[in-house]
């Protein structure tokens, strides 16, 4: 008589475990399927549509909001091969994030400054031309207003604000 009720009972802890996985498993993948929210939309105009044609393959790179600006503090500044500069932004609002931000960039929103410097590559060469970003760099530490797209790049499933229109160091 002792097993029935310890074969229910184990019968109940499996279903039990089942729907925790099933649920872990469907917030998992909201998390991952969820493209951000860009704090604002700013109209068209505030963004400049020209640093466009000097981003390298930018086919990569799936719009969520033409034009936004994002607050945050600098955590670091990379300067890439193909001669952008990646500022990684502790945003003021999450909601710009997704998982992948979360998971493989340290919970910061990637911010790519295009033709910063001279890259490296021809291919990269061609892309910038004799365009040269004058946009301020900012410190690390700075807190700052980033206006510019906002996207998600494919290739690393994180959010960017990419091209970069205009940074502005706040108080």
């Amino acid at each position: 008589m002792h097993r029935k009720p310890a074969a229910a009972l184990s019968q109940i802890s499996r279903i039990t475990l089942v729907v925790l996985v099933a649920l872990i498993a469907l917030f998992l993948m909201a998390r991952l399927r969820y493209a951000g929210k860009a704090p604002v939309t700013l109209p068209a105009e505030h963004c400049d549509p020209d640093l466009w044609m000097h981003v390298y393959e930018k086919e990569r790179l799936h719009v969520v909001a033409e034009c936004t600006a994002v607050e945050g503090r600098v955590v670091s500044l990379h300067a890439a091969s193909d001669g952008d500069l990646h500022i990684a932004l502790d945003p003021e609002r999450k909601s710009v994030l997704n998982l992948v931000n979360v998971m493989h960039a340290h919970g910061a929103l990637v911010v790519e400054v295009i033709c910063e410097h001279p890259p490296a590559d021809a291919v990269d060469k061609a892309a910038c031309g004799a365009f040269h970003s004058q946009i301020t760099i900012p410190h690390v530490g700075d807190r700052v207003r980033v206006t510019g797209a906002y996207v998600t790049d494919r290739d690393n499933g994180w959010n960017e604000v990419h091209p970069v229109t205009r940074i502005e160091i706040l108080r």
